[in-house]
């Protein structure tokens, strides 16, 4: 065996690709069996992350005796519970009901054996996904003191009695991420006992909690609010709350809702929510203040330009004045199609966004990444794009609208950018990755001219290699090309008019305009590797 192999920084980057490479793990399985010397690393690389708990459960086997509580698992069983540090149970198909068998027998085998000390004592994360109401009872032999993430996941709709949820404050002291779906698991009628919120809520360490139910109640919600630890949620605001709501903070006394807006998620630097519409996410923001660092909105409905400007006007009021430089990332999405408004040429200023409605945030001068996604309608300028790039000059990532266009209107023209505006927002934000805007390239682009002049210093953006222009237009793919190689040297492929833009009237024809424009982007870059 060469020397190298006996320094283990060597040997675990090596096995580390073998992992890596090998999604069967066949190789590091060979390693472990055929080296006396690799043997202990590889089984560690093997055991360590197991995406399927039955391949542990391979070495309970049926017990002889009537009483399995007078036995312990094999050897063999704690040498590989030991070395596992991220496990899950993944669902298994209804239709394998040999399967389903199996793995509850093997379950309900462990849970009656002699055991006096938790299972998997390096245990870091677990996550349990089942379509069998039955094995709920057995996560908690999965439970230990290690356990830092818990993600529950359950497909059946009646709410079940988690017994194991009331002890993980004992049983998992250092948890600090755990995530959880369904009406299942997070809401309990009160002769059951305290809910699972409640339960959350006394984890002494808890700091990430993402709730993919949207049936949280409102007194769960307040114990939610109140909890300090508490850096990233993640809700799904439920359906009791309705845009008549002045606040989601409770409102049966006045002293309980004053002490909710004073302490209201005072300590939260990271929001994903998720609702019907934007009123009720504006509702949701704005009591309190506290120092966001980025926040995400998925509405199920289209906004409107006067509900946007109010939520981000909300946003900012609800940052302190010291903290609006954290905030890092913004993201507001909703889940119509694109194709929505191309039933529409002339569409009501309600539908329309301009530069005011982001006036609200450009006192975030630290934003890195504001990606909106809407089924609206844009009407910005160079001059406008000009406005908010100074406001944002660390800006990594700038998406308005990825892959749904702006939907320009033939007959109503409304303010554009132009490959003008686009080289302006690269000088004033340098640290630009992902771009996605629209262009008006149907005139004559001046950077062209402009970079044949020596006494002209051109910005160049060497970091993007692709651009998502939506609906944007052109008229000379030759000349469209060459500016925008002359902002984006290593520009390679740009991605405009995708389905269903492409059903738009004209749409194939501006695709194939600038399917040439990427051809062109292409000759450019073999030309230049022959040189």
């Amino acid at each position: 065996m060469h020397n190298a192999l006996l320094v283990n920084e060597i040997l675990l980057n090596i096995l580390a690709a073998v992992r890596e490479a090998d999604a069967s793990c066949s190789q590091l399985n060979a390693l472990a069996r055929t080296c006396h010397l690799l043997s202990p690393l590889a089984l560690d690389f093997l055991w360590s992350d197991l995406p399927d708990v039955r391949p542990l459960l391979q070495y309970m086997t049926p017990m002889v005796s009537n009483d399995p509580r007078t036995s312990v698992p094999c050897a063999s069983f704690q040498r590989a519970a030991s070395r596992i540090r991220k496990l899950a149970c993944p669902p298994l198909a209804c239709s394998d009901p040999h399967s389903q068998i199996a793995l509850t027998e093997r379950l309900r085998l462990l849970s009656m054996m002699r055991i006096t000390t938790s299972l998997f004592p390096n245990l870091r994360r677990l996550s349990w996904t089942d379509t069998d109401q039955s094995r709920y009872v057995y996560i908690r032999l999965f439970l230990s003191p290690t356990l830092e993430s818990l993600e529950l996941d359950f497909f059946f709709h009646k709410p079940p009695h988690f017994p194991f949820l009331t002890l993980l404050p004992e049983l998992c002291p250092n948890l600090h991420s755990m995530s959880i779906s369904k009406h299942s698991v997070i809401s309990l009628s009160e002769d059951e006992g305290p809910s699972a919120v409640q339960t959350i809520c006394q984890l002494p360490r808890l700091t990430t909690l993402e709730c993919k139910s949207s049936t949280i109640s409102e007194a769960d919600l307040l114990h939610l609010s109140q909890l300090k630890s508490l850096t990233t949620l993640s809700l799904g605001i439920p359906s009791w709350v309705s845009s008549d709501h002045g606040s989601l903070a409770p409102h049966s006394s006045g002293t309980v809702r004053d002490c909710a807006a004073s302490s209201w998620f005072c300590n939260l630097r990271n929001l994903h929510l998720r609702a019907y519409s934007m009123p009720i996410i504006t509702s949701f923001v704005e009591p309190g203040c506290r120092p966001l660092q980025s926040v995400v909105f998925d509405i199920s409905e289209a906004p409107t330009s006067a509900s946007l400007t109010e939520c981000f006007s909300t946003l900012y009021s609800s940052q302190c004045d010291t903290e609006c430089s954290t905030m890092r990332s913004i993201e507001v999405r909703d889940s119509l199609s694109n194709a929505i408004l191309a039933i529409s040429q002339v569409l009501p200023n309600s539908k329309i966004i301009t530069v005011d409605v982001f006036k609200p945030l450009f006192a975030f001068t630290k934003l890195r990444v504001f990606d909106l996604g809407v089924c609206l309608s844009f009407s910005l300028s160079d001059s406008d794009l000009t406005v908010m790039a100074s406001s944002w000059p660390e800006l990594e990532v700038f998406c308005l609208n990825d892959r749904r266009g702006w939907h320009p209107s033939a007959s109503e023209p409304k303010l554009s950018i132009t490959v003008r505006g686009l080289q302006s927002l690269c000088a004033l934000c340098p640290r630009l990755y992902q771009i996605a805007i629209v262009l008006n390239a149907l005139s004559p682009c001046p950077i062209t001219s402009l970079s044949s002049r020596q006494d002209t210093a051109l910005t160049r953006n060497l970091a993007v290699t692709r651009l998502s222009l939506g609906d944007s237009r052109l008229a000379n793919p030759q000349d469209v090309a060459c500016a925008l190689s002359d902002i984006f040297p290593r520009l390679r492929r740009i991605s405009a008019w995708q389905y269903p833009l492409d059903t738009l009237p004209k749409g194939r024809y501006y695709r194939k305009l600038w399917e040439e424009v990427n051809n062109i982007l292409q000759q450019r870059d073999i030309t230049a590797v022959a040189k």
